[in-house]
């Protein structure tokens, strides 16, 4: 009988700092794609509004997710088997649960995200030339969303463009630098701003949701206090790391590293069982876990940190001076992190800006043809083929170009403001499903799995506490969203 595990690297048998960095790789781009509206815009507006006060609810998503993640490609890695594949083959959860919480949120998410990440980058492109913009209307578009617009377009339609035209090596390479960039604009930032450790401290341990500060309700009572603080909450879970729109996709993409069994085909309980039968099989199982143990580790612990910067920036700098971004304004006041030290190092953050969010949605691109592709193999597995991959990545990137522009150039009155709608996607996707699939994992984990294979108690453990927080926060988010 031939192996079922073939043999693991050397380098993954035996870890050294220099290894390690050898199999960051898909963990790289979805680290890039989440770094974006998220970590810039969410994570600062937190600071700004309730100073470091809600830095836990930052760092336990990042913690959570990262477990939700882990438990995921470690099973791919193990079964060859989508985790979409695995729930809708579970008579428990069988169509139900794949369709309703899975396929069909991130179906109509996607658009969603990448016309609200358009158009931030796009208005804030608009500020950065500074044009003097008439208080007149263009058709049903004032001049200054017509611009917006424009320039949301542009930028879409490039990214899509380049998408296109690169492939997945040149797409990692292009999110390392990007992370690399921004790291070390904000720890400079950090460094010149010194701000209060023990505040620091104090905001990462648990407590309850405060309310909005007054000038807060009188200064932005339409754009921000309009919102209850649970919706904004929303937004906070879905800036680290993003959401299962994200995550279908990037657990399809282990499939191109060809870990363990992944992209290799599909291992039956049985054929597991009798492959770990020998003690060489089990160690080499063991062994290709630690592949995406480390890719997921390196891209959530850098997504978090980042995140926490941002947070403790917005707190030092746009908090004492009542600024928020807010409307479609969401970037132009974090220029003042590094003007700090001095104005002509708004560059530096202008810089990173742009390349964050074209990675953004260079990288979605990349992520969501595979969350389409998962998507539609869990219940037609025939129709998705090495044969017609082409035809599905054209057939998604068509899907989320047409449907973000469509968004885009819908008057705002129809389609509600970026804020509006990415409230409307943190909420579906950020939190409330992130906790149901740990839950779904700890299920096939349980019926898929042998014994030898299964989740060790800590992790599993973990993952359940992950499921219990996110699924109680998406909850309690939903319920007020829809309530109001």
């Amino acid at each position: 009988m031939a192996a079922l595990f073939p043999n693991p690297p050397e380098r993954l048998k035996i870890l050294k700092w220099k290894n390690i960095f050898r199999f960051l790789g898909p963990g790289a781009i979805i680290a890039s794609v989440t770094i974006g509206s998220g970590e810039l815009v969410w994570a600062s507006r937190s600071g700004a509004i309730f100073g470091t006060t809600l830095m836990w609810v930052f760092l336990l998503a990042g913690v959570f997710k990262g477990l939700q993640v882990y438990a995921s490609t470690r099973y791919i890695t193990l079964t060859g088997e989508h985790p979409m594949t695995a729930w809708n083959n579970t008579p428990l959860l069988r169509w139900w649960f794949p369709i309703i919480f899975i396929a069909i949120p991130t179906f109509f998410t996607m658009p969603i995200l990448f016309s609200g990440i358009s158009e931030i980058i796009g208005y804030y492109i608009i500020k950065l030339f500074n044009i003097a913009l008439p208080n007149t209307y263009i058709s049903n578009w004032s001049y200054h969303e017509f611009l917006g617009n424009i320039a949301a377009t542009i930028i879409l339609v490039s990214c899509f463009i380049l998408s296109v035209l690169t492939n997945l090596k040149v797409l990692e390479k292009v999110s390392i630098i990007v992370l690399a960039i921004l790291l070390i604009c904000l720890l400079i930032a950090i460094i010149i701003l010194q701000p209060n450790i023990l505040d620091i401290v104090q905001g990462l341990i648990p407590s309850r949701i405060p309310d909005y500060e007054p000038w807060v309700i009188e200064k932005y009572a339409d754009t921000i206090a309009s919102h209850s603080k649970w919706e904004e909450m929303a937004l906070y879970l879905t800036a680290v790391g993003g959401g299962t729109y994200d995550y279908l996709g990037y657990v399809g993409l282990i499939r191109e590293k060809k870990w363990g069994l992944a992209g290799k085909g599909v291992a039956s309980r049985n054929d597991l069982k009798e492959a770990i039968a020998d003690e060489t099989q089990l160690k080499r199982a063991k062994t290709w876990i630690k592949a995406p143990l480390i890719d997921t580790s390196i891209s959530f612990f850098l997504v978090t940190l980042v995140t926490l910067l941002f947070v403790i920036m917005g707190t030092s700098v746009l908090h004492p001076m009542h600024e928020i971004p807010a409307g479609n304004d969401l970037l132009n006041k974090q220029e003042g992190f590094l003007a700090v030290l001095h104005p002509q190092l708004t560059w530096i953050y202008r810089t990173g800006v742009i390349l964050a969010f074209i990675g953004t949605l260079y990288g979605a691109f990349e992520i969501y043809r595979y969350s389409i592709m998962e998507a539609v193999r869990a219940f037609k597995s025939k129709i998705v083929t090495s044969k017609n991959i082409k035809f599905w990545n054209k057939t998604t990137n068509t899907y989320c170009l047409l449907g973000a522009l469509a968004l885009i150039w819908l008057p705002q009155s129809l389609s509600g403001n970026i804020v509006d709608r990415m409230v409307f996607g943190a909420i579906i996707g950020g939190a409330l499903t992130c906790g149901l699939w740990c839950f779904a994992m700890l299920i096939i984990d349980n019926t898929r799995l042998p014994n030898a294979l299964r989740m060790g108690k800590f992790l599993w453990l973990s993952v359940l506490l992950a499921g219990a927080v996110l699924t109680y926060l998406g909850i309690l988010s939903m319920v007020d969203y829809f309530a109001g």
